[in-house]
């Protein structure tokens, strides 16, 4: 009685079932939200193991997009990233007082006017920037030397000499 092959399978449902809403003639597809997360939580997990091309597709289309809510506008090249949320905006959402991170920035600017960094502190931590660059460029230095010496090693003869 589970096995009729007349009746289809569930997983042959999800298989044939569009996964998002066919898109209107001369538009994109509408994901009903810009939030990757907020996608990705709608979608069951055996419907993205299922049809994860179609899944990732709609994450890099929702990831070209203003992550401000009903705001359609690709930021995939001109955008700004907030530095308190991490979401790309548009320039008409960039600010933080317009998308909603107003209250955070008072707050460590707050932090910063009443608890100022001293002066030792900011050259020490410029130090150990600049130290750091110095380290990164003499490691990629030696590793493109390790490189070229065993691309290069053949030139020794094998008869001794």
């Amino acid at each position: 009685m589970a096995d009729d092959p007349n009746k289809p399978s569930t997983s042959s449902k999800t298989e044939d079932a569009p996964l998002f809403p066919p898109a209107k003639p001369g538009k994109g597809v509408d994901y009903g939200t810009n939030n990757t997360l907020e996608l990705l939580e709608r979608i069951p997990s055996q419907v993205v193991d299922l049809k994860l091309d179609e899944v990732l597709t709609a994450v890099k289309e929702v990831d070209k997009l203003c992550d401000y809510p009903r705001c359609k506008t690709k930021t995939s090249l001109m955008g700004q990233d907030c530095q308190h949320c991490r979401k790309r905006f548009c320039f008409k959402h960039g600010l933080p007082e317009v998308h909603g991170c107003g209250e955070e920035i008072k707050r460590d600017e707050r932090k910063k006017f009443l608890h100022p960094k001293p002066a030792k502190t900011i050259r020490q931590e410029e130090d150990v920037k600049h130290a750091k660059k110095r380290l990164d460029a003499k490691l990629k230095e030696m590793q493109l030397g390790r490189t070229q010496k065993a691309t290069g090693g053949g030139s020794k003869k094998k008869n001794g000499k």
